[in-house]
């Protein structure tokens, strides 16, 4: 007699196979997500804290910018958290003060975790100024600046919100382009 097929035997520990195996599978594929989520936040923490320390680096390289007679410090510190810079954006000779709504002052500064900054400031208080990361994925807890020379150092470090021991740091020398009014001669 020819018979097709599989005996209730073989099917039991088939089955028996299978409830083993897929509980395994789904743990193994939960794992792998879970990390694959991690590093894609570790690689936007570096994506976020290389453009804000571009941003930064090129405004420093800015500071003190003239194209004309503009008197004053192009780059001053404020607080331990704060960086003030004015440069001639529109190069006619001066610097526009706080006040216009052509303003050649900018400021950075930490405040609540953010990196923020505004245009035509004249020191780090006040309101209206813009986030320049992400609050809802990036928290940032660092921000210190030393000035030598014609050199500026910074640090900047950040870390996920989701999942705080994710933490990404980038500090730089930047050298000035321009140096202050005050200084030229």
């Amino acid at each position: 007699m020819n018979q097709r097929g599989f005996t209730l035997i073989e099917m039991l520990i088939a089955l028996l196979l299978m409830a083993i195996l897929f509980p395994l599978a789904g743990r193994f594929l939960s794992a792998l997500t879970a990390a694959n989520l991690q590093q894609s936040m570790l690689a936007q923490l570096h994506d976020e804290a290389y453009y804000l320390a571009f941003s930064l680096e090129k405004a420093v390289r800015r500071a003190g910018y003239c194209h004309g007679d503009c008197a004053g410090t192009g780059l001053t510190l404020s607080a331990a958290h704060c960086l003030l810079i004015r440069w001639d954006e529109n190069s006619d000779g001066r610097w526009e003060p706080p006040s216009s709504a052509y303003s050649d002052y900018y400021g950075y500064r930490l405040r609540a975790g953010n990196l923020e900054t505004q245009r035509g400031v004249a020191d780090c208080n006040g309101s209206g100024w813009e986030k320049m990361n992400d609050p809802h994925n990036v928290r940032i807890t660092a921000f210190n600046l030393q000035v030598q020379g014609d050199r500026v150092w910074f640090r900047l470090r950040m870390r996920s919100v989701r999942w705080p021991a994710l933490e990404v740091e980038v500090q730089r020398w930047v050298t000035r382009e321009n140096g202050d009014a005050a200084t030229k001669g």
